[in-house]
């Protein structure tokens, strides 16, 4: 996947010519809807039977242009987790967020542009499993993305968006027991790959 999306990028650096600026103009509103579905298989569970992850992502953003092709703007974010094992273990996790997001625009040609996006998102979890414990909590993320939008008709885009590099902190309650875990990555995940259609307003 992240093969597909780096070759339709230098496809598209070849196809520059003539930059419009309409789509981008300050005060110019827009919102997108989109999501990812990824899933993983692993052989590193107990008495090494298969098992398998899977992950759900659904956001909505809403943002306004401000000057010099930058975007700025909240959104919402729904994640599902679901892990599977080969031993009858399952285990879900609920990641409701909210956040702020800003964008940097470089338009290519008249319909399609290349863009850089910064987001903070504060998070709450709420997981489950077979075996009957919760384990709930809260979490943020800071998040680095490069995209590209393309306007297919005057007012409706698609955008294709990759994350290369993240900085995660999350605190849950397990039982009795308060675990945290801060991570940072720095290197793009397939995972991560998104695809979204939005609106011009």
């Amino acid at each position: 996947m992240k093969a597909i999306f780096l070759t339709c990028l230098t496809v598209i650096l070849l196809m520059v010519h003539n930059p419009s600026q309409a789509q981008y103009e300050s005060g110019t509103k827009n919102w997108l809807v989109g999501g990812s579905l990824s899933g993983t298989f692993a052989n590193a569970f107990i008495s090494s039977q298969t098992g398998h992850v899977q992950n759900l992502n659904i956001y909505f953003k809403s943002g306004k242009f401000r000057a010099n092709k930058v975007s700025k703007g909240w959104l919402a974010d729904y994640t599902l987790m679901w892990n599977e094992s080969g031993n009858n273990f399952k285990y879900g996790t609920h990641s409701i967020g909210a956040g702020y997001f800003i964008n940097k625009f470089q338009p290519l040609n008249k319909n399609i542009g290349l863009y850089a996006e910064a987001i903070g998102m504060g998070k709450y979890l709420i997981a489950r499993s077979s075996q009957g414990y919760k384990n709930d909590g809260w979490g943020a993320s800071i998040l680095a993305n490069v995209g590209l939008r393309y306007h297919f008709k005057s007012k409706l885009f698609l955008d294709c968006s990759a994350n290369i590099g993240s900085v995660n902190y999350q605190s849950t309650d397990l039982q009795v027991k308060n675990w945290e875990t801060f991570s940072v990555g720095l290197s793009p995940t397939i995972g991560s790959f998104k695809i979204a259609i939005g609106k011009t307003l």
